[in-house]
């Protein structure tokens, strides 16, 4: 068996004074096979209490691992919600999900397609005739622009922000919960110019996204003296990506920049790239976004305490009750299984860690494991998983209104819950302004005109599945511009060690 070398952990970690630190082990079959599907869930309301065995019944299956952070957020939101008793008070919030869209997706559209060309009405629901039930869809856009196709239900996309889906003439119902990152390309130069990175490559996706994040990190870098040293646009199309695959790989291997920047979106060939250069040793500084925060099959790694995958993040806080939901959860209630947020990232203090780092000094993956038996599971939400939490709150607090609207309009209790618009409820969500329980002020209206801030990771993938991330920093264009980016004290004296740990 190879070794994990827990002091080389330790060492990094020991130089790191002011960062939160986080652990996980993931094997790669664990996620493999759920990369190509979303789940489509769907909120709804009810007069009576949620029955004690509900979701057992409804989730008769297995929870894909990829997945199970989605249905951990939904249980804990809608169960935080029905016990506060000034939002939606005398109704109870539920979810649902798509039957059929956890497994297969794409799969399951396109039966979908072939039974809509056969029938006259929409497919799904129709405000007025049931309850105006909201749909909640992501994190792939790709796979979410093909379900929002098929009906008139209003919909929010947890997933990350995508232009595509913010023309409301195309997506009149949809609505998006994510920030759009106008800034990251000014908040990457930013961590460029504070390490002297100043010739680095750029491997974006051919695709608008892609094509308008090269043009403002060009502008960006061309204003600041960082240089690009190659430019890699991937396309989209299969077969033309396989006549350029190999000239890519050359690309990056033979040049001398080792930094590397990486935009576009995952389960595409961008990510076909990138997963073989990672299998073939290829060892650069990658710097992207969170959604790249993806399990590497290679088991080699490099002992430079730098070396690994650099992540923005948008910044949010700790949802510090949904640990202690976690921890105190009726299993029987909930088909639960706490082992499985061990595939997430998870909190741990890095002072103990550097306090006992003496007493694992046998660099053996079997020490690491008991080590981390001693901790508690008490898992990170993603940005996908609190941008879900934030999603359940804005419909929420949108039934909320209208249920006071039918209130104040002299509508009797019956009606509570049945909305005759979904045009009113669409719009309601879409310019929906509330502070979720973190004390966020979140503006549905503006995610994509205000920049958000930034929270700057190191990740580690090393063998057997197991994963550090060291939070080194933040990027806030709210501050003045010397003090825009914050990069932790004592991480440059990490950088350049290579200590040495013997099998």
């Amino acid at each position: 068996m190879k070794k994990l070398c827990t002091f080389t952990i330790s060492l990094i970690l020991y130089s790191l004074t002011e960062t939160s630190c986080f652990w996980r082990i993931k094997h790669n079959e664990e996620v493999d096979g759920d990369l190509r599907t979303d789940c489509g869930f769907v909120l709804f309301m009810t007069p009576e209490p949620v029955e004690e065995d509900f979701y057992n019944t409804i989730i008769d299956f297995r929870i894909p691992t990829w997945k199970y952070e989605f249905f951990l957020v939904l249980i804990f939101a809608t169960d935080e919600i029905n016990r506060n008793p000034y939002l939606l008070p005398n109704m109870s919030l539920k979810f649902s999900f798509v039957v059929g869209f956890c497994f297969g997706t794409l799969e399951k559209m396109d039966e979908l397609y072939l039974l809509q060309n056969n029938t006259s009405k929409i497919l799904n629901y129709d405000c007025g005739i049931s309850v105006c039930d909201v749909g909640l869809t992501g994190p792939s856009w790709t796979t979410s622009l093909k379900l929002m196709t098929y009906d008139r239900q209003p919909k929010i996309f947890f997933g990350p922000y995508h232009p595509i889906l913010s023309d409301n003439i195309q997506f009149p119902y949809v609505c998006q919960i994510a920030q759009k990152d106008t800034c990251l390309p000014k908040a990457m130069v930013s961590l460029m110019l504070y390490f002297t990175w100043t010739w680095v490559g750029l491997v974006v996706s051919d695709d608008d996204q892609g094509i308008q994040f090269l043009s403002d990190l060009r502008e960006e870098m061309q204003r600041k003296g960082v240089c690009l040293a190659f430019v890699n646009v991937v396309p989209e199309n299969m077969q033309l990506y396989m006549t350029m695959a190999g000239i890519y790989e050359k690309q990056i291997m033979t040049s001398s920049a080792k930094v590397v920047i990486i935009y576009g979106e995952m389960n595409s060939n961008l990510e076909v790239s990138f997963r073989r250069w990672e299998y073939l040793g290829i060892h650069r500084i990658w710097v992207t976004t969170s959604r790249w925060d993806v399990t590497t099959s290679k088991r080699n790694f490099s002992l430079d305490p730098f070396y690994g995958t650099v992540t923005f993040a948008h910044h949010h806080d700790k949802v510090s009750k949904f640990s202690n939901f976690m921890q105190t959860m009726n299993t029987s209630k909930y088909p639960i299984d706490i082992s499985q947020m061990r595939t997430k990232w998870n909190y741990f203090n890095c002072s103990i860690y550097k306090t006992n780092y003496s007493s694992m000094n046998h660099c053996s993956f079997n020490t690491t494991l008991e080590w981390l038996s001693q901790h508690k599971f008490d898992m990170v939400l993603s940005e996908e998983g609190y941008n879900l939490y934030n999603a359940v709150y804005a419909v929420a607090h949108t039934y909320h209104e209208i249920i006071f609207q039918q209130v104040d309009s002299q509508h009797i209790a019956k009606t509570q819950g049945i909305f005759y618009d979904f045009h009113q409820m669409a719009s309601l969500l879409r310019n929906r302004v509330f502070i979720n329980p973190v004390g966020e002020l979140v503006n549905m209206n503006l995610r994509e005109k205000l920049c958000a801030e930034y929270d700057i990771y190191n990740i580690w993938n090393f063998p057997h599945g197991f994963g550090l991330k060291v939070k080194i920093g933040s990027y806030s264009s709210y501050f003045p511009q010397s003090q825009q980016l914050h990069i932790s004290e004592d991480i440059e004296s990490s950088i350049g060690e290579t200590p040495v740990c013997t099998p």
